[in-house]
C-alpha cells in the first residue's frame, strides 16, 4: 500500500475509454477503466502476479482510521488471471468504483496454489477529483466500441431491400463512432443475396441493398466518399439455402470498417 499522503489517482480519458489508475508502491498499477460499449473494470498489473494465482476475491474494508468489518463485495462478475502477463482483471467492477467514491477502501485477497494468502489494498486517498472527472467522461462515452462495430451484418426479408429499425439504429452507431474517433479510413459495404431468383434479380437486389446501408450511414453524417459499395448475389452464400431459415442469413448486408493505418 502506498503512503497515505503520496497515494495518487490519475485520471485519462476520450470518447472511446475513461480510466483512473493508482501505482501501488513496490507492487504495480491498478486501474478502473470504462470502455465505450463495456461494463466497468478494475485492472490490477504487476510483476508480482506472475506466479498462479488459486483463489482471488475482493472486499470492502474500513480506512485504517475506521472501525467497520471487512465485507465481501459480491456484486461484481467473474474475476480472470493472466500469470503470463501479470495481470488480473475484475469484470462488472462498478461496484468497485462506488466502494471507493463512498468512502470505502477495497481489497483484493490473492492466494497462491500453496494457501500463501497476499492482497492488494485500494485506498480513496485523493481520489474524489479523478473520480468526478471519471463519472463524467464515463457519462459521454460512445454507445460502441471498434470491435463492437468493426465487422456488422444486417439482414433483409425476401424480395425487399428495406432497411429494419433495429439496423437503423445500429448504424446510427456506427455512424456515431466513425464521426466522433475519426479512427476509419473506408467503410466497406457488401451486399448479398439468396438463391432465389434470376441471376440480373438477385445481383441487382444485392445492390439495392446495400445502397440503402449505405444510404443511411450518409444520413447520419459519414461522407459518400468513405464509402465502398459491392455486390454479389447469391455467389457467397454462409448458410444452406435449401432452407429458409439460411436464405434469410444469406440476405444481407456487411459493414466492415477499416482503420487509417499508423502512418496516416
Amino acid at each position: 500500500m502506498s503512503a497515505l499522503d503520496n497515494s495518487q489517482w490519475t485520471f485519462k480519458g476520450n470518447k472511446t475509454m475513461c480510466s483512473i489508475s493508482h501505482e501501488i508502491e513496490d507492487f504495480g498499477v491498478a486501474a478502473i477503466i470504462a470502455e465505450a460499449g463495456e461494463e466497468t473494470r478494475l485492472e490490477i498489473k504487476s510483476n508480482e502476479l506472475k506466479k498462479q494465482i488459486a483463489y482471488r476475491s475482493v472486499f470492502e474494508t474500513p480506512a485504517v482510521w475506521a472501525n467497520n468489518t471487512t465485507k465481501p463485495i459480491y456484486d461484481i462478475g467473474m474475476i480472470d488471471f493472466s500469470p503470463l502477463t501479470g495481470e488480473l482483471v475484475v469484470h462488472q467492477a462498478g461496484v468497485v468504483f462506488e466502494k471507493l467514491k463512498n468512502g470505502t477502501w477495497v481489497k483484493v485477497l490473492l492466494k497462491d496454489e500453496r494457501q500463501i494468502t497476499d492482497s492488494v489494498i485500494l485506498t480513496n486517498i485523493n481520489f474524489q477529483q479523478p473520480a468526478e472527472d471519471f463519472l463524467k467522461c464515463r457519462n459521454h462515452l460512445l454507445p460502441v466500441n471498434y470491435q463492437q462495430v468493426r465487422n456488422s451484418e444486417f439482414y433483409f426479408r425476401s424480395g425487399s431491400t428495406s432497411v429494419s429499425k433495429e439496423s437503423l439504429r445500429a448504424l446510427r452507431g456506427i455512424a456515431e463512432y466513425i464521426n466522433e474517433t475519426a479512427s476509419i479510413s473506408k467503410i466497406l459495404i457488401d451486399g448479398h443475396s439468396d438463391s432465389q431468383g434470376r441471376v440480373g434479380v438477385k445481383l441487382r437486389m444485392s445492390r439495392e441493398r446495400a445502397e440503402e446501408v449505405a444510404a443511411a450511414l450518409i444520413e447520419f453524417g459519414i461522407p459518400h466518399k468513405m464509402i465502398q459499395i459491392r455486390s454479389h448475389g447469391d455467389r457467397y452464400p454462409i448458410a444452406d439455402n435449401a432452407q429458409e431459415l439460411g436464405r434469410m442469413k444469406n440476405r444481407r448486408v456487411t459493414v466492415r470498417l477499416i482503420k487509417k493505418s499508423a502512418a496516416g
